[in-house]
């Protein structure tokens, strides 16, 4: 896990191309979300709960952090893949 600097803030992308980056930055190269990436399992849990809670919500996860390095994810876990998982859903999307 990346350590929390004191001045982090809980982070919520403004809009959703800004999201999309951050999830293909994070969730789409992460462990935690590799089974739901390749359309055999759930969604990771912290990427389910901060698209379904506003950011003052008790519920949302304390991981979506930003500081002035920027947004990230404390619990990020690469996949070493060579870059980020594609899947059928992802593809049809493309087309």
């Amino acid at each position: 896990m990346i350590p929390i600097d004191d001045r982090a803030a809980a982070y919520r992308p403004a809009y959703g191309s800004e999201g999309i980056y951050f999830m293909e930055q994070f969730c789409a190269r992460c462990a935690r979300d590799a089974s739901f990436q390749a359309g055999e399992g759930d969604s990771c849990i912290i990427a389910a709960y901060a698209v379904a809670c506003a950011v003052n919500d008790p519920d949302y996860p304390a991981e979506w952090v930003t500081n002035a390095t920027g947004p990230r994810c404390t619990a990020f876990e690469p996949v070493e893949t060579g870059g980020a998982i594609h899947d059928a859903r992802q593809a049809a999307l493309a087309v």
